[in-house]
């Protein structure tokens, strides 16, 4: 068998699962991303991992596209082929690993803010806060619905339903004041 015919193989191989996957609407398993939903309901996309079924496929595509240029196109002997296809292949994956890292990132985008901006922000009691206990309040920031422990900054009890205003934040404990 020719080395040109392995390489159109696995160009034509990386080219039929990018459609595969493509047309399904699946990603072969998002870049072996940590995909996970926080404690707060976030969707954490985490980040891509440089070796994953993506990053392969994309090398299979680039080093057999770049074979067959080294081979047909160029009629370089072997070593030549082997290397140009290699550096090809690299330099597809790099590609597809770079844009897999831009996607996670934008999606990690705005999902964290910073405590300044829960502090004075108005919520609700969800879960009953007992006199010297916790319980648990909604806020929105950023527009999107938080949740959080809480605890009332006088020690006192708060029915649920009763809208509330964060005081402080000590860690993962939210300190509330009745509003009004």
């Amino acid at each position: 068998m020719s080395i040109g015919v392995v390489y159109v193989g696995l160009l034509l191989l990386g080219l039929v699962y990018a459609l595969i996957t493509g047309t399904l609407g699946w990603l072969s398993d998002l870049g072996n991303a940590d995909v996970h939903v926080d404690a707060s309901g976030h969707l954490d996309a985490g980040q891509a991992h440089p070796i994953s079924g993506t990053t392969v496929a994309a090398f299979i595509t680039g080093f057999g596209g770049g074979g067959c240029v080294a081979h047909y196109l160029l009629e370089w002997k072997l070593l030549g082929g082997l290397g140009l296809a290699a550096v090809s292949g690299l330099g597809v994956a790099a590609a597809a690993f770079g844009v897999l890292e831009l996607i996670f990132k934008q999606t990690q985008a705005g999902a964290e803010f910073a405590v300044d901006e829960i502090v004075g922000r108005e919520a609700e009691i969800i879960t009953p806060i007992p006199a010297g206990g916790a319980g648990e309040i909604a806020y929105t920031v950023r527009g999107q619905r938080e949740v959080g422990a809480a605890r009332s900054i006088d020690g006192g009890a708060i029915p649920r339903g009763r809208r509330v205003v964060i005081d402080k934040v000590s860690g993962a404990t939210l300190y509330v004041r009745m509003k009004g």
